[in-house]
């Protein structure tokens, strides 16, 4: 009985430090596709002072982020909600650049 309890306490483990594991991946990975992806088109944006972006890949960016990011903090995930705010953010400057420069 004893090594039946020991044998399923080991299991949670594993599958909580393999949660972890790839938590901690789909943070890294999120916040590196925001910050190479995302950051250097508002970059570009601000050197030629132009959106080469149509309005509406600035809108369907930011929704995604936010709707993610609402989800993620309903299901109470950090791993999700980090890097989609960072997203929700970079998207922002984005839809404000193709004001500011059309």
């Amino acid at each position: 009985m004893v090594n039946i309890h020991k044998n399923q306490n080991i299991q949670r483990r594993d599958l909580m430090n393999f949660q972890n594991l790839f938590g901690s991946l789909t943070t890294i990975l999120g916040i590196a596709m925001v910050a190479v992806g995302l950051t250097a088109q508002v970059r570009k944006n601000f050197k030629e002072k132009r959106c080469g972006n149509p309005l509406s890949l600035a809108i369907l960016a930011f929704s995604v982020y936010f709707s993610r990011a609402v989800y993620a903090a309903i299901i109470g995930s950090y791993y999700i909600l980090i890097p989609d705010v960072a997203g929700i953010i970079i998207s922002s400057i984005m839809f404000v650049q193709y004001f500011k420069y059309r």
